[in-house]
Order: C-alpha cells, then sequence, then structure tokens
C-alpha cells in the first residue's frame, strides 16, 4: 500500500514555504519556445521573450504538486529540443483533443489548461516594470472608496 502520509492533513500547523524548483537552461529555453507558440508577437503587446521568465516562474512553479510539476518539467525539456513548428503543432493537438467528450478529451484539457496556464500566469502577471500588458488591456486593482 505503501506511505499512508503521502497527504498532508489540512489545516497546516503553520506555514510552510514551498521547496524552490531549479530550472535548467533546457527548461528555460522550452518556456521560451512554448511562450513564441502560444504568445505570438504582436505589435501592440510587449513579445513573451522580454519578459525575464527565469526570475518570475518559480512564482507558480513551486506551488505545484509534485506529480504535476515534474510532467511540466519533462515537457518543458521536450520542448526546448523541438522546432516551433512541431511546438505549435502538438499544442494544435492538444487543442483539437481537447474537445473531445468525456474521458477521451479529459487528459487533452489537463494539458491545454497546464502549459497555456503557465504562459498566461506568467505573461499576465505584467512583471515587465512599467505595467505595459496591465496598462494595454486596462487592468486596474485600485479600490476606490
Amino acid at each position: 500500500m505503501g506511505n499512508k502520509n503521502k497527504y498532508i492533513k489540512l489545516p497546516l500547523p503553520e506555514y510552510q514555504e514551498p521547496k524552490r524548483t531549479v530550472f535548467t537552461k533546457a527548461h528555460l529555453k522550452g518556456v521560451e519556445k512554448l511562450g513564441k507558440v502560444v504568445m505570438p508577437e504582436d505589435s501592440d503587446f510587449p513579445a513573451f521573450s522580454e519578459i525575464d521568465v527565469e526570475k518570475y516562474l518559480n512564482r507558480m512553479v513551486d506551488y505545484m504538486y509534485e506529480d504535476d510539476k515534474s510532467a511540466i518539467l519533462i515537457i518543458l525539456k521536450l520542448f526546448s529540443i523541438m522546432p516551433l513548428f512541431m511546438i505549435g503543432w502538438t499544442m494544435s493537438f492538444i487543442e483539437t483533443g481537447s474537445k473531445w467528450q468525456g474521458m477521451p478529451g479529459a487528459p487533452f484539457r489537463m494539458l491545454r489548461i497546464a502549459l497555456k496556464g503557465l504562459i498566461f500566469t506568467v505573461y499576465y502577471s505584467d512583471v515587465t516594470g512599467d505595467q505595459a500588458i496591465h496598462s494595454k488591456i486596462g487592468y486596474d486593482a485600485k479600490i476606490v472608496m
């Protein structure tokens, strides 16, 4: 049966800081390539490659479940050696598969959310310094009373 204490019981007794994920050059290259496919360059918005991904990727990945994190890291390593057109084809296949009803489409839906979510979260967090993305989309989180 294995370890019965695999999962932590809630509520946690105290705040637990997650272990910082170490990204290799291959992981970061995979993120850059995936970003080019998912967020193609647009003259009005900063390119995904302009974001310092390495600096901000941990804000999300460190909080993922270990199984999900290791799967994402494997995919990013694969993307680092694939040409852009193959990554585009892979994302199109995932998009098509995610439209299948029921169980056959479930893994594709999860992959789509994971891969696009990784890129969108880092990009729309607007860590560009001058808030260029937030100002372009009209996002303002100020509370007016």
